[in-house]
């Protein structure tokens, strides 16, 4: 039997005006090759992993605080955004910034009655 390896907690900011939504995940330690982030079903899905050191075979480990392995992230997002408009960029220092702008709403909609002709 293989052991489950719990998937750590990633702690992120998020930030909103109302024009959009941003979202702010360190990723320190994560392979950039690996990140990865889709969106299924109003959320977004940000997946990577993070590795363990090449060392010599004749280390044995002291101590392993540092989790290695896959990591995830899923953030719950409104309806009232632009799916298709989301973007992201990750920085030198393995920042992920995801914009997730939203759709203006406009105070007051005025709706037309149509009347029955009865």
């Amino acid at each position: 039997m293989t052991k489950k390896i719990p998937i750590p907690h990633i702690p992120y900011d998020v930030y909103e005006s109302p024009q959009e939504i941003v979202i702010i995940i360190p990723l320190w330690g994560v392979n950039k090759k690996t990140i990865d982030v889709a969106l299924k079903d109003y959320r977004l899905i940000i997946t990577g992993e993070r590795s363990l050191y090449n060392l010599k075979e004749d280390f044995v480990p002291l101590k392993e605080e540092c989790y290695r392995w896959p990591v995830q992230i899923e953030i719950d997002l409104p309806p009232q955004v632009y799916f298709d408009k989301i973007h992201s960029k990750l920085t030198a220092e393995n920042i992920l910034e995801i914009i997730v702008p939203k759709t203006l709403m406009p105070e007051k909609i005025a709706l037309e009655i149509e009347y029955d002709k009865n």
